[in-house]
């Protein structure tokens, strides 16, 4: 199979070309320019094109006509860091993928997984516009029927929102479910882990960058504020961001404006934020780790979130909720009653992404018809009576063999379902000569 890299950054460039040569087996061709591009397509019949928008000498969205011309059955992979939303629109209704910069190897993968079964859309367009039906919050829980209702009421203001909670308590769905309820449900929805951004690029990033601005710096960049304008941008784990960007996010929310990096004009942008953090506020302010003029504005309307120990009965709902989003009928989903009991009595430690990975690890290996004692993490079974304490170290090693098989040996797919990170899992293999 033919790829067709078309990117003018060179060394972005040779870093996707190294990552699909570690992954795949495909005969790839690299062009610094349409032109380029436009030379190897007369020559080769490509199928599969990544192509990046902001080219030196052709505008890469009219690129694809003629990509289409010279290889009519090539799949193309737009990427750009969302500085063409309208377009990027068009092109995904027409067909083609959508992979934004900066982008991690499980999201490289995932586009072209969809392209090897066919399916013509993307996860990623969801971040442009998310269906309402896809974020449905059930609940039986009253204090968390509340929250719920608070939520409501705040989609209808255009005042920051501060959502609270521990990790895995489902954060980024309450911000979704609150833009989808808004009047801004139409617009773009953009999430950001700002614990997850390299100091050096925050500011890029969020605030964007003019061309020259420093070295690099080849051509204008949009930050996300920008490109989220008219609607909503979700910044989660906000106290990781540097104070001096704090006070941009404070300036943007009183203004309404903000500069990118090396500009000394002021951009108008009516964009509406909503921020997360699973510290206790009150500490960060002790801490000197959020800015208090930023933490006052933000907290106006803020809610906190239930760990998943605290609305129990709501576990059915949530796993009938996680079958439905990997297209599994729940129906045909069977849970032993004696596993429903341990979930009753589990303390929960790392919330709905903690069920999430219970679920999907039982998924693999009953091949999608249920979850039984046998499919638990030793977490868990410590919590069964003829469990004894002297066995839990063979009851881990027997589950982590059993995973390392179910995935043919596939040391991050394994650990992503243990639950525990691979320097950890390496570790343990070698303690125990697995």
């Amino acid at each position: 199979m033919n790829l067709l890299i078309v990117d003018d950054e060179p060394l972005f460039l040779t870093s996707l070309k190294d990552a699909l040569l570690a992954n795949y087996s495909f005969n790839i061709y690299t062009a610094l320019s349409g032109v380029k591009a436009l030379e190897i397509l007369e020559q080769t019949n490509i199928d599969i094109c990544f192509l990046d928008v902001h080219l030196p000498d052709i505008y890469g969205f009219d690129l694809i006509d003629k990509i289409k011309s010279f290889s009519p059955d090539c799949e193309i992979i737009i990427m750009t860091a969302y500085g063409e939303i309208q377009q990027t629109k068009i092109a995904l209704k027409e067909g083609a993928y959508f992979l934004p910069k900066p982008f991690k190897i499980e999201d490289l993968k995932n586009v072209l997984s969809k392209i090897n079964k066919n399916i013509t859309y993307s996860d990623l367009y969801d971040k442009l516009k998310d269906d309402e039906d896809n974020i449905l919050i059930k609940t039986k829980n009253k204090r968390m029927k509340e929250i719920l209702k608070k939520a409501e009421k705040y989609a209808k203001s255009d005042l920051p929102v501060l959502l609270l909670g521990s990790t895995g308590t489902g954060k980024d769905t309450l911000a979704k479910y609150i833009h989808q309820r808004s009047e801004r449900r139409n617009e773009i929805f953009i999430m950001q882990n700002c614990a997850s951004l390299p100091e050096t690029l925050i500011e890029s990033e969020l605030f964007g960058y003019e061309k020259g601005a420093f070295t690099g710096a080849y051509s204008r960049k949009f930050g996300l504020f920008e490109i989220a304008n008219n609607g909503t941008i979700f910044l989660n784990e906000i106290a990781e961001l540097p104070l001096s960007s704090q006070a941009k996010i404070l300036h943007i929310i009183e203004n309404k404006s903000f500069r990118r990096i090396g500009s000394l004009q002021d951009i108008i942008v009516d964009t509406r934020i909503i921020a997360a953090t699973n510290k206790k506020m009150e500490d960060l302010l002790k801490s000197g780790k959020i800015r208090e003029d930023l933490f006052y504005r933000l907290e106006t309307l803020h809610l906190e979130l239930l760990d998943l120990k605290e609305r129990i009965e709501d576990i059915p709902l949530i796993i009938e909720s996680l079958l439905k989003k990997r297209n599994i009928d729940p129906k045909e989903f069977k849970i032993d009653k004696e596993v429903l009991t341990l979930f009753q009595n589990y303390n929960w430690p790392g919330n709905i992404r903690e069920l999430e990975n219970i679920i999907e690890r039982s998924i693999i290996l009953t091949e999608g018809k249920g979850i039984t004692i046998d499919t638990l993490p030793y977490s868990i079974l410590k919590l069964e009576n003829h469990v004894k304490r002297e066995s839990l170290k063979d009851l881990e090693k027997e589950e982590i063999i059993k995973i390392l098989e179910s995935v043919g040996g596939n040391k991050s797919k394994a650990a992503k379902i243990l639950g525990i990170d691979r320097k950890t899992l390496y570790r343990k293999i070698k303690n125990w000569g697995i």
